[in-house]
């Protein structure tokens, strides 16, 4: 039985008692891909299935070498119990994190654990029907130069910018050429499974997951590069919201600035004068009033492309306008903050994305801002970490989905 593609099973029709051994096995590696190393016991009690059966599977699935012991668990008195895990090199996900202007990926085994260097490209991300076949040819030369054989890479996530709702598996803003949904033509062309995400969902899905490790339940990532993305945890799960579109914070006209137009095509909006955007903006005009200083230097040659880590470079470097844009900008976005604190009473706020490595100069500015338009007793209760998983965030976001999602349409149609 060949536990890596499972039409190979169901096509075989094999009897009931079979396939339903199968689908048990999913389950199992299910629960240890998603969850980590873990008893015969617990296993049981998570997969719902009696105790004789799940040593048997396991004993199938160690045979197979899909499966490995990693030692020993707890022990409840007497002998402590065998810990299960996968074994790394059983399979392996294709990681894509998709920006407007270009692709990162790289190859991720059943540990979570980066196989391959990060490969970049760069690929303007539009609406023109090629920029599939880029996309896909980008994916597939990661893969073979990575060694790993082509069956044994089972599915691909990809994070990316746009109003993504990924159970429908559909990128209203980008990506959207052909009558198919985007997962359906992207799993024509990589002939696996292929799960999207919106970008700030998918890196708080990975904070959760990977950087945190579940220890808070409630939790809000926002993300501040050229834009401003949200994603928000409840109760330990990703919230998508009705129509798969939650967390679009930064189009919220929150401030009387009418003469700065957002991208969404009203005014005022939070994006406007809190991202890295406006960070850009605001970084011109001081360079326009002193071509001496720290950021017009680093900035030199380099005008028309301004990148909003340049700015928090010279900030780091103590050129005051940089500074001071940055604080300004952090209060503006402390209070955005404060109204979802307000709102949704987080444990925890993850800051990431380009602006926050800026640190204590934008993290300062947002605090205060906090005391000033939240409530002590909500802002007391919350704390705010910066991003841990740094520039990788994007890929591991897109195994962070695929962590969630892999093998549960096999396992809900049985």
């Amino acid at each position: 039985m060949n536990l890596i593609d499972p039409k190979i099973v169901l096509e075989k029709k094999e009897g009931v008692v079979e396939i339903k051994n199968y689908i048990n096995k999913l389950k199992i590696v299910k629960e240890l891909y998603t969850l980590g190393n873990n008893t015969a016991s617990n296993i049981c009690q998570l997969v719902g299935i009696s105790l004789p059966t799940v040593n048997l599977l396991l004993t199938d699935l160690l045979e197979e070498n899909i499966v490995v012991k990693e030692g020993r668990g707890q022990s409840q008195g007497g002998r402590k119990p065998d810990l299960y895990g996968l074994a790394p090199d059983s399979f392996f996900i294709l990681g894509m994190d998709l920006s407007r202007y270009g692709a990162k990926a790289a190859v991720y085994n059943t540990k979570n654990e980066k196989v391959t260097k990060v490969k970049t490209v760069k690929l303007p991300l539009n609406n023109e029907p090629d920029t599939l076949d880029r996309i896909h040819e980008f994916a597939r030369d990661v893969i073979q130069s990575s060694g790993i054989p082509d069956e044994k890479v089972i599915a691909v996530g990809i994070s990316m910018p746009g109003l993504v709702d990924s159970v429908a598996g559909v990128n209203h803003t980008y990506l959207k050429s052909g009558k198919k949904s985007l997962t359906a033509q992207l799993e024509a062309k990589f002939e696996r499974k292929v799960f999207i995400e919106n970008d700030a969902r998918a890196k708080t899905l990975a904070e959760f997951k990977f950087g945190n490790k579940n220890t808070h339940k409630n939790v809000l990532g926002i993300f501040v590069d050229w834009g401003i993305g949200l994603g928000i945890i409840i109760d330990e799960k990703l919230y998508r919201g009705y129509s798969g579109f939650a967390g679009e914070f930064s189009h919220s006209p929150l401030f009387d600035a009418k003469e700065i137009s957002c991208s969404c095509g009203k005014r005022g909006c939070l994006e406007s004068v809190a991202s890295g955007g406006a960070v850009v903006r605001l970084a011109k005009e001081a360079i326009a009033l002193d071509k001496d200083s720290i950021l017009a230097r680093l900035s030199e040659g380099k005008e028309e492309n301004l990148e909003p880590a340049i700015v928090v470079e010279a900030a780091m470097a103590g050129d005051q306008r940089a500074i001071s844009i940055l604080s300004d900008v952090g209060l503006d976005l402390g209070r955005g903050i404060a109204i979802l604190i307000q709102l949704l009473n987080p444990e925890l706020i993850i800051l990431g994305g380009a602006i926050a490595e800026a640190n204590q100069y934008i993290t300062t500015p947002i605090q205060q801002a906090l005391n000033i338009y939240s409530m002590a007793k909500l802002r007391e209760k919350t704390s705010i970490e910066l991003s841990k998983l740094g520039k990788e965030v994007g890929l591991r976001g897109a195994i962070a989905i695929v962590n969630e999602h892999i093998f549960e349409d096999t396992i809900q149609s049985h």
